[in-house]
């Protein structure tokens, strides 16, 4: 791997570890675990080679993960009270969402799909999702 290849590779590794602690802040399960899976993911590349195009394709795959980390996912809370997962999302999530993906949740962790679980088997059903986008408008879904 060349000087200025290891470079790029170090720097990727750097934005996505800042772009993990802004999506996780807060959460120090989620930082540590994150923290975790890039430094195993890294180390496992650590000493990859072969054509250009692949060493091009690692280092693209850097990019995409970081857009998916800033733009491609939003933290909801579950609010057991009113059955309500409450996302708040901001102009660089809302432009990037149709009507369709606006109001469907995926559990990041089984730990949290157990929690949405266990919060509809309580009588309530499956939460709904409540969006509170960047102008400071709610729409719950």
């Amino acid at each position: 791997m060349s000087a200025s290849t290891a470079l790029r590779a170090l720097s990727g590794y750097r934005r996505l570890l800042r772009a993990r602690s802004k999506l996780f802040a807060g959460d120090e399960r989620a930082l540590r675990e994150s923290a975790a899976a890039l430094r195993a993911e890294f180390e496992k590349n650590r000493l990859a080679s072969g054509p250009p195009e692949h060493i091009e394709g690692l280092l693209g795959m850097i990019d995409e993960a970081e857009d998916m980390l800033l733009h491609g996912i939003v933290r909801g809370e579950l609010n057991k009270e009113r059955n309500v997962v409450e996302v708040k999302i901001g102009p660089e999530h809302e432009r990037r969402m149709d009507e369709s993906t606006l109001t469907h949740v995926d559990p990041i962790t089984s730990e949290t799909g157990e929690r949405m679980d266990a919060s509809s088997s309580g009588g309530g059903g499956k939460p709904t999702v409540e969006i509170t986008k960047g102008g400071g408008s709610s729409s719950g879904r």
